[in-house]
C-alpha cells in the first residue's frame, strides 16, 4: 500500500467500498504463484474488510487472534461470532504477548494470564498457540526480517513455528487439488487455449 501515498507519514483513507474493492483485487488480480495457504492478518473488529473477506472467499477459515487483557477478548469474541454467522469457520485462538520474555528467559506476564484459553473456551475452539512478547519480535519487525526467520530459537520464534507446523498439520492440512472442481475447470481452460 506504500506504493500508493506519497510516502509513509500519509494516511490511506479509504472506507467501506473502495476496502472491499482494494481486498478483492488482491485476491483476484494479484499473481501469487504456487501456494499452500493464504494467510490475511486483519485488524480487529467486525468491520467492512473482515465481511467482505467472509463473502469472497467462503471457504475460508478463521484463526482468532487475542491478548490476555480481557478487553481483548472481548473483541475477540465478537470477530469469532461474525465470522460464524458468516458461515466461516473458527479453527483456533492464538493468544498473542502471552508474556514478556526477557533475554535471559525470564517471563513475566504482563496483560494477565490465561485469556487466550477463557476465550477457546468461550467460543468452543482449541487454543492453538501462545506466542510470548520479546524483544526479537519488535527487532525483526523493524527490520523487516520476522522472529520466525531471524531468531527461530527464541521463545516467539520457536512458538510461530510450533503454530505455522500445527497449522499444516491439524488445523488446515493441503488440499489435494488434483480432484477439485474449481482446478478441474482451471485446467480445461487452459487446454482450450492450446
Amino acid at each position: 500500500m506504500g506504493f500508493l501515498v506519497d510516502d509513509e507519514g500519509t494516511a490511506l483513507m479509504w472506507r467501506g467500498l473502495i476496502l472491499a474493492r482494494a481486498l478483492e483485487q488482491f485476491l483476484t488480480d494479484v499473481r501469487w504463484g504456487d501456494m499452500d495457504y493464504l494467510l490475511i492478518d486483519m485488524p480487529p473488529g467486525t468491520g467492512d474488510i473482515q465481511m467482505g473477506l467472509a463473502r469472497m472467499l467462503p471457504q475460508a477459515e478463521m484463526l482468532v487472534v487475542t491478548t490476555p487483557a480481557l478487553a481483548a477478548q472481548k473483541v475477540a469474541v465478537r470477530v469469532a461470532d461474525m465470522a460464524r454467522r458468516s458461515f466461516m469457520k473458527v479453527v483456533g485462538v492464538v493468544e498473542n504477548m502471552s508474556a514478556f520474555v526477557t533475554p535471559s528467559g525470564e517471563s513475566y506476564a504482563l496483560f494477565g494470564e490465561g485469556g487466550g484459553a477463557a476465550l477457546a473456551q468461550e467460543i468452543d475452539t482449541p487454543l492453538v498457540a501462545r506466542i510470548p512478547l520479546e524483544p526479537a519480535v519488535s527487532a525483526g519487525g523493524d527490520a523487516g526480517r520476522p522472529a520466525a526467520l531471524a531468531a527461530p530459537d527464541s521463545p516467539a520464534g520457536a512458538a510461530f513455528h510450533a503454530l505455522a507446523d500445527r497449522i499444516v498439520t491439524e488445523l488446515l492440512p493441503p488440499i489435494e487439488m488434483s480432484g477439485c472442481t474449481a482446478r478441474i475447470l482451471e485446467l480445461a481452460k487452459l487446454d482450450s487455449k492450446r
